[in-house]
């Protein structure tokens, strides 16, 4: 019966053998590698396998072009907070922007305005799971010529011009950019007249809208705060127009241009939301989500949006 015992070879048997002097070096050397070895193989798998968590791994974030460059700026210091984490930022049409979130070609989206009653139903869907949190506030403007005449409007008065029931407010027609999706749901949502056909010139582009607006008397120019602001405009284009104050009806109190605080408290009733959606069972894009509802809001207070919520402040005695 042959009895099985470990056999445990050190350096110092190898070097007092007697196997010759090549061979003994060889063999030497050998175990000085194997334990090198071993821990280099054993290091690589960690890496491999190491799972995304809330704070590492890598997402792709579609969001709209007007907030593009705040959703840059975001990704960015988040990253810098947790180094481990790699996000690219792209734009999408707002059309096709909820559907490469279901299509898996993105990990979450940024969406300015409202969402259609389809897009809702799809991320309450089972099959989706889809996660919808308001992190930041928008706002629809109107601006006109300084030349124009009106000081002011009510959001009845901009909801008659749309809907065709009133052609214009002191010869005013609207002016909205070609295939503006979200904007067009936002501003049905927004004036209650989901169920009309909207009626506006429309320009090839926001910033043809802008130069339009600047050159004649006879518009009025309807587009997202956040698009205007990242605007390249010349000085001159830009000093020839301005943004009129809206009045709510509901509220019936004075009309309001559109500060950041005046679109935090609801004051201006023209307002909208930035929802940041992504699907269950991305442990990223939920760490994402939650950082960009706390910490994040220092972020967009600094933008040409409004955060969702208060931002602490901290106060020292002396």
């Amino acid at each position: 019966m042959v009895s099985k015992k470990r056999i445990c070879v050190t350096r110092k048997d190898i070097w007092n053998s007697g196997c010759p002097g090549l061979l003994r070096v060889t063999l030497f050397i050998a175990t000085l590698l194997i334990p090198l070895l071993a821990a280099g193989c054993g290091g690589k798998e960690n890496t491999n396998t190491k799972r995304p968590s809330a704070i590492s791994g890598t997402l792709q974030l579609n969001t709209e072009r007007s907030i593009l460059d705040v959703s840059r700026e975001q990704a960015a210091i988040f990253q810098t907070y947790y180094p481990d984490t790699r996000i690219s930022v792209n734009a999408v049409a707002p059309e096709h922007i909820l559907s490469s979130l279901l299509n898996k070609q993105a990990g979450a989206v940024l969406v300015c305005g409202s969402l259609s009653a389809g897009e809702d139903s799809l991320l309450l869907d089972k099959a989706w799971r889809g996660r919808k949190e308001p992190v930041a506030r928008d706002a629809v403007i109107c601006i006109v010529n300084r030349r124009s005449a009106p000081d002011s409007l009510s959001t009845s008065t901009i909801a008659m011009m749309l809907s065709g029931k009133l052609r214009s407010a002191g010869d005013l027609v609207p002016l909205i950019t070609e295939n503006n999706y979200r904007l067009l749901l936002t501003l049905r949502d927004q004036l209650h007249i989901e169920k009309s056909t909207i009626h506006a010139l429309q320009a090839p582009s926001d910033s043809l809208l802008a130069v339009k607006t600047a050159s004649d008397t006879g518009v009025i120019g309807l587009l997202f705060l956040s698009s205007y602001n990242e605007l390249a405009l010349p000085a001159h284009i830009r000093d020839l127009v301005r943004i009129v104050p809206v009045l709510s009806d509901e509220q019936k109190a004075r009309a309001t241009l559109p500060s950041e605080q005046h679109i935090f408290d609801g004051t201006y009733p023209l307002a909208t939301i930035v929802h940041y959606i992504y699907l269950s069972g991305n442990p990223l894009a939920a760490g994402l989500g939650s950082w960009l509802s706390k910490d994040g809001q220092k972020g967009f207070e600094r933008s040409y949006l409004a955060p969702f919520r208060q931002v602490p402040r901290t106060i020292i005695l002396k």
